[in-house]
C-alpha cells in the first residue's frame, strides 16, 4: 500500500472536522431509514460519505457472483455526471485491478498515482481521469466483503490523508450495514411477495379440492339417496320425483326422465325446463342414436352445441333455450332400455369425461329402483285381479262350504255310548267361546278330532286352525316353530320365518302332546296366553295376536305339576276347561259302529265291500284296544288290502289279539277271579273319582272304613 502523506492538523481543526464527521453519520443514519430502496439508498449513502471525508467524487461496487459492478457513482462537483450505474461497469473477480485486491484482501488501498500504478486496471482509466484515489472494503456483519466504496479529491489540490482513508473506512461500516438491511428488507419483501404467490397458487389448488372434494361428496350422497329408494318407495312416480330431486340437489337446473316401454317414450318428467318440453312428444335421441345403445352403455355428452345425434324436435328446443351442452344417461334395469335420464345446461363444458363413471352408477342404483317399481304395480294389478277372482270364487262357494260344514258336523264323530254322550254335550257349550281347551285322552282316542270339531263348532270355523305337534319338533327349534324367528336370529337363521301362533291369527292353534313342552317353553308358552303377545327370535318388539289355544295330551298334569315337570301357573291357564276322552275299552257299545264306519272308509281299496265273520267281529268286540281307535283303523285297513277274500275271518287277525283272548279265557281259581274282579272294580272307581277314596267308596257302596280294609288286603292301598 502506498504511503499516505502524513501531515499535523490544529486540534481545533481535528474537533471540527470530527464533529462535522458524526454530524454526517447521524444525518446519513436518519435519511437510511427514511427508504429500503436499494437504489436511492446508494445514492444517499455514496453522498453522505463524500461530504463526510470531503471527498468530490466517489463509487460504489457491489459484487455480484464472479462480477464487482459499479452501482453508484456520486459527482459533487459535476453533479450531472452522479448517477446509478446501470449498465455492466466494473470487474470480472479474476482481473487484475486495485477495487478486486480489497474484495480479496479486505484491507483499505491508497492509489497516489493512477497512471503509474501497476494495480491499477485499464479499464478504470478509460472511465475515470482520476488519479490519486483510495478504496476501502464493504464488510459485512459475518466479516465477508461483499463491496468497495472508493473515493478521490481530483478537484482539490490537497492531497488524500490517513484520516481521510480512516474516515472514509469509518462511513464504508455504516454503510456496509445500511446495504445489509436493505438486501436483508429486499430478501424479505421477494419472500412475501413468494410467499403471497405461494398462498394464493396453494389457495386456489385448496379451492380446486375442495370444489373436487364437494362434488364427490354430492355424488357420493347422491348414490347413498338413491340406493335408499330401493326400499323407501315402490311408486313408478314417487321413483321418478326422487330421481329429479337427487339431480337437483348436484346443482343442476334442467333435467328430465323419459320412460320408455320397447324403446318407445311412455312419459316424461321434468324440472326446470318449460311446458313446451312436454310437447316434444318424441325421444331425445335420434332413431339412428338410439338404435346403437347396447348394455352396457355409457353416457353420452353433446358439448358447445354439438347437438346432431339429439332428435330435431329436441335439437330445436336446446337452440331456442340457450341450451349449449347436455347429457343423455340410459337407464338399463335388468338388460333392458327403460329410460333416458337428460341433464341440460348453458354452460359450454358443464359435462366431462370424469362425471361419465359417476353418472353409470347412479343410473344403475336409479334402474334397479324404476325396475322395483314396475314390478311392484305388475303385482298390485295382479293382486287387484286376484282379489276379484277371490271374491268371485268366495261366492260361488259359499253355499258348499256352508253344506259341507254341515254335513261335517252331522257326521264328525261316532259313538252312542253314554260317556261320549257327555263329551260332546260339553265339546257344544264350549265351542261358542274363547275359551281355553285342554282335551286328556290316551293315544289314539280322537284328541285331535275333538280340537277339530271345536274349531268347527265355533265363531271362528272361517278362520285356520293351525296343528302342533310339541313331542315332534325338537327342543332347539321348538321355539322358532311357535313364535317365529327374524333372519340371523340364530346359526342357519337365513331368511324370516313366521311362527305359527302368527299363523294362526284370528283363528285356533291345536297344541298336541303339550306335555311334553320343556320348562322353558313353558315360561314362554304362559307369557302369549296371558299378554297375548308373541315375540318372534331376534325381534325386539312383539306382536299382538288373538288366537284361541286348545291343548291336548294323554299324560297326567296335575302329576307332572307336583312331580315338577309342568308349570303349576300354566296348568291352571289351560286345565280351565278340561275335556277327558274315554278310552274305547271303558265304551263297548261303540265299537260295532267303529268297525262298520272303518269297513266303509277302506272298502274303496278293494273296489269291494269287505266283512267280518262272526268270530272275527266277537274277537274285535272282546279285545283291548291299548292303541284305541287309532289301532282299530290301522288294523281294519291293513286287514282289508291283505285279504284274499271279501270275509275277513278269526284266522286272518293278528296273533296278538287271539293270544290276548286266550289269556281271558283260561278258566281260574273263584278266590282269584273274585279278588281279579274286585281290583278291577276298585280300579275303574278310583279313576271315576279321580282318585279321591270316598266317592269311590260311595259310588261301590261301600262304608269308607270297609273300603280302606278292602284296599289293604288287596294290597291296593297305594
Amino acid at each position: 500500500m502506498s504511503e499516505v502523506k502524513a501531515t499535523h492538523q490544529p486540534r481545533a481543526d481535528l474537533v471540527k472536522k470530527k464533529i462535522k464527521e458524526l454530524s454526517t453519520l447521524d444525518e446519513m443514519n436518519r435519511q437510511i431509514h427514511s427508504t429500503m430502496n436499494l437504489n436511492e439508498l446508494l445514492r444517499i449513502l455514496v453522498e453522505k460519505a463524500l461530504i463526510g471525508v470531503n471527498f468530490q467524487r466517489g463509487l460504489l461496487y457491489l459484487v455480484e457472483e464472479d462480477y464487482l459492478r459499479c452501482v453508484a457513482w456520486l459527482d459533487r462537483v459535476k453533479r450531472e455526471k452522479a448517477s446509478i450505474i446501470e449498465k455492466r461497469v466494473g470487474f470480472r473477480l479474476h482481473e487484475k485491478a486495485v477495487e478486486v485486491l480489497v474484495i480479496k484482501t479486505g484491507k483499505p488501498i491508497y492509489i497516489e498515482n493512477a497512471l503509474t500504478d501497476k494495480r491499477v486496471s485499464p479499464k478504470f482509466l478509460r472511465f475515470s481521469n482520476t488519479t490519486e484515489y483510495c478504496a476501502v472494503p464493504l464488510i459485512g456483519r459475518s466479516g465477508n466483503v461483499f463491496g468497495v466504496l472508493t473515493g478521490d479529491k481530483s478537484y482539490r489540490a490537497k492531497p488524500i490523508l490517513n484520516e481521510d482513508i480512516e474516515t472514509l473506512s469509518l462511513f464504508a461500516g455504516h454503510i456496509s450495514l445500511a446495504i445489509e438491511n436493505a438486501k436483508l428488507y429486499e430478501e424479505k419483501v421477494r419472500f412475501n411477495q413468494l410467499l403471497e404467490e405461494k398462498v394464493k397458487e396453494r389457495t386456489f389448488e385448496l379451492n380446486t379440492t375442495n370444489q373436487e372434494l364437494s362434488r364427490k361428496m354430492k355424488e357420493l350422497s347422491t348414490l347413498y339417496q338413491i340406493s335408499r329408494l330401493l326400499n323407501e318407495s315402490l311408486e313408478i312416480d314417487t321413483v321418478v320425483k326422487q330421481i329429479l330431486y337427487l339431480i337437483g340437489r348436484l346443482g343442476y337446473e334442467s333435467y328430465a326422465v323419459h320412460l320408455l316401454e320397447g324403446k318407445k317414450p311412455v312419459s316424461v318428467f321434468y324440472e326446470g325446463l318449460s311446458r313446451e318440453y312436454s310437447k316434444i312428444g318424441s325421444l331425445p335421441l335420434g332413431k339412428q342414436t338410439l338404435t346403437t345403445i347396447t348394455r352396457p352403455a355409457e353416457p353420452l355428452i353433446f358439448c358447445n352445441g354439438h347437438f346432431e345425434r339429439l332428435s330435431p324436435s329436441l335439437r330445436a328446443y336446446c337452440q331456442t333455450r340457450g341450451i349449449n351442452s347436455c347429457i343423455v344417461i340410459p337407464i338399463f334395469p335388468r338388460g333392458k332400455l327403460s329410460a333416458l335420464l337428460n341433464i341440460f345446461s348453458s354452460n359450454n363444458e358443464a359435462f366431462s369425461e370424469d362425471q361419465k363413471a359417476f353418472f353409470s352408477a347412479f343410473a344403475e342404483q336409479a334402474g334397479v329402483a324404476l325396475d322395483n317399481a314396475c314390478l311392484f304395480g305388475q303385482v298390485v294389478e295382479e293382486k287387484h285381479h286376484a282379489e276379484e277372482v277371490s271374491k268371485k270364487l268366495e261366492k260361488e262357494n259359499i253355499y258348499l262350504r256352508e253344506k259341507m260344514h254341515d254335513d261335517f258336523l252331522t257326521g264328525f264323530v261316532i259313538g252312542k255310548s253314554k260317556s261320549m254322550k257327555e263329551v260332546m254335550d260339553l265339546v257344544g257349550k264350549v265351542s261358542e267361546t274363547l275359551t281355553t281347551v285342554t282335551v286328556y285322552g290316551e293315544t289314539g282316542t280322537g284328541k285331535e278330532i275333538i280340537g277339530h270339531l271345536i274349531h268347527e263348532m265355533s265363531p271362528r270355523r272361517n278362520k285356520p286352525l293351525i296343528k302342533v305337534n310339541c313331542a315332534a319338533i325338537p327342543e332347539e327349534l321348538i321355539e322358532s316353530e311357535l313364535f317365529g324367528h327374524r333372519r340371523g336370529a340364530f346359526t342357519n337363521a337365513y331368511e324370516h320365518r313366521v311362527g305359527m301362533f302368527e299363523l294362526a291369527q284370528g283363528g285356533t292353534i291345536f297344541l298336541d302332546e303339550i306335555g311334553d313342552l320343556s320348562l322353558r317353553t313353558q315360561t314362554k308358552l304362559l307369557r302369549v296366553i296371558e299378554e297375548q303377545e308373541i315375540k318372534p327370535l331376534g325381534c325386539g318388539k312383539t306382536k299382538r295376536i288373538d288366537v284361541r289355544i286348545i291343548a291336548a295330551t294323554n299324560k297326567n298334569l296335575r302329576k307332572k305339576v307336583i312331580e315338577g315337570g309342568f308349570r303349576n301357573d300354566l296348568f291352571y291357564r289351560l286345565n280351565g276347561f278340561p275335556i277327558v276322552l274315554p278310552p274305547l275299552r271303558e265304551r263297548w257299545e261303540d265299537l260295532p259302529e267303529y268297525i262298520n264306519f272303518f269297513i266303509e272308509k277302506y272298502s274303496c281299496l278293494r273296489g269291494d265291500k269287505v266283512a267280518f265273520s262272526e268270530g272275527a267281529f266277537d274277537v274285535l268286540l272282546k279285545y283291548s284296544w291299548p292303541g284305541n281307535i287309532r289301532e282299530l283303523g290301522n288294523l281294519i285297513e291293513r286287514l282289508v288290502i291283505i285279504s284274499k277274500h271279501n270275509v275277513i275271518y278269526k284266522n286272518d287277525l293278528p296273533k296278538e289279539m287271539l293270544e290276548e283272548l286266550l289269556v281271558d279265557d283260561q278258566i281260574t281259581a273263584l278266590s282269584e277271579a273274585s279278588d281279579a274282579f274286585k281290583k278291577d272294580m276298585i280300579e275303574r272307581a278310583l279313576r271315576k273319582a279321580k282318585g279321591k277314596k270316598s266317592y269311590a267308596a260311595k259310588m261301590l257302596g261301600l262304608h269308607r272304613s270297609n273300603f280302606s280294609r278292602l284296599l289293604k288286603s288287596l294290597e291296593l292301598s297305594n
